[in-house]
């Protein structure tokens, strides 16, 4: 009798568990944007006959596009993902889940098994656009290599990493013939977000100036030539990744008068901006204040520096919060950001200028790109 009365409660239970998230999901309006994975969620497929037997855009089914709906919209689908992720980190003691790690309140994602295919292949890029363009006006040629934030913590932590020391002599191998800022023992793990892959602005002057006496400027940056803007609460790439209750970061970006009299030119609207677009704080991805996020190409105009000089920056997302640092060296910064470029294009653009300085930057993990490689 016990038995049957303890089935009936349980089956009752299951009937109104699926009754209560079946209304609350018919009643609960849709949400556009998850801010926790930084992205957009999936709205509802318009129905159709058409639809219905046809495969939309995407490739995809009528069917298959509702239930990524269905699964983007449900009610408390983050504190579910959360759930999952606490179950295996500390239920299953898995030391990562998904390959994110957390040491201390710092959050980290593994980057592992080298390609020496896609490091190869991004050096001979570099070697093809210096022979498209730079090889007979007179340029001075730099290049160096930003570490992600799991070349500081995972060997010493036991987990998997990349053979950072190949890719390095890789790279170092085929720009032999060209200037190598090396700028590994410059940084730490705590030179990062919290919450995040990219470099806080504030922990890069170091950087900034060893780049810049390398190129033959002054390079004496320092905490003093900047006002800090600070942003707070923000929830950086891998804090979503995570699902659990940590703490975010502090968003600073280090203003003067020479970054705040910059413009900044945009090739794909044709218009002029600001260098930091503040109107990017609280959105998706509040670390594209710094440029206004990815863009295949900028031309940063400091009409403080009357001497002429030119920079031209191919780099990732992590030159967007380096090159404001060192605008006050040079008349124009050019960034090109050949993932969404092809640098044959560049010369339909922009006329290279005999004698500037050029400097390649990309991070470990963009180099490591498998497939078609991370730059072309």
């Amino acid at each position: 009798m016990k038995k049957r009365i303890s089935n009936i409660i349980i089956s009752l239970s299951f009937i109104a568990f699926m009754l209560f998230f079946s209304v609350a999901n018919i009643i609960a309006p849709d949400n556009e944007i998850s801010y926790s994975e930084r992205r957009k969620l999936t709205s509802l497929p318009e129905f159709s006959a058409e639809a219905l037997f046809n495969k939309s855009n995407s490739g995809k089914s009528y069917f298959e596009n509702l239930e990524n709906y269905l699964l983007d919209q449900f009610v408390a689908r983050d504190s579910f993902r959360a759930l999952g992720v606490a179950t295996r980190k500390y239920g299953l003691m898995q030391k990562d889940v998904g390959g994110i790690y957390i040491i201390g309140n710092d959050i980290f994602k593994m980057e592992y098994r080298l390609d020496e295919n896609a490091v190869n292949r991004s050096a001979d890029i570099y070697l093809d656009i210096i022979k498209r363009y730079f090889t007979e006006n007179g340029s001075n040629i730099y290049y160096t290599i930003v570490p992600d934030k799991n070349f500081y913590s995972a060997e010493a932590n036991g987990y998997l990493s990349l053979d950072y020391d190949k890719m390095f002599a890789i790279m170092n191998h085929k720009l032999s013939d060209y200037t190598f800022i090396d700028i590994r023992d410059k940084l730490s793990a705590s030179d990062y977000y919290k919450t995040d892959l990219h470099w806080d602005q504030t922990k890069i002057l170091g950087i900034a100036n060893t780049i810049l006496s390398a190129m033959g400027e002054a390079g004496n940056l320092s905490q003093d030539s900047f006002t800090q803007n600070v942003y707070e609460g923000f929830a950086g790439a891998y804090y979503g990744q995570a699902a659990l209750p940590i703490a975010k970061d502090k968003l600073i970006y280090l203003s003067n008068d020479v970054i705040a009299n910059c413009r900044v030119f945009d090739y794909e609207s044709n218009k002029y901006a600001d260098v930091y677009d503040t109107s990017k704080l609280g959105g998706i991805d509040s670390y594209d204040v710094f440029l206004g996020g990815a863009r295949s190409l900028l031309r940063i105009e400091n009409p403080e520096n009357t001497s002429g000089k030119k920079l031209i920056v191919f780099r990732d997302s992590f030159g967007s919060s380096l090159a404001p640092l060192l605008v006050s060296a040079y008349s124009e910064i050019l960034l090109v950001d050949v993932r969404y470029l092809s640098s044959k294009n560049l010369g339909r653009f922009v006329d290279i200028a005999d004698g500037c300085d050029v400097l390649f930057m990309y991070n470990t993990g963009t180099l490591n790109t498998t497939g078609q490689g991370a730059i072309s």
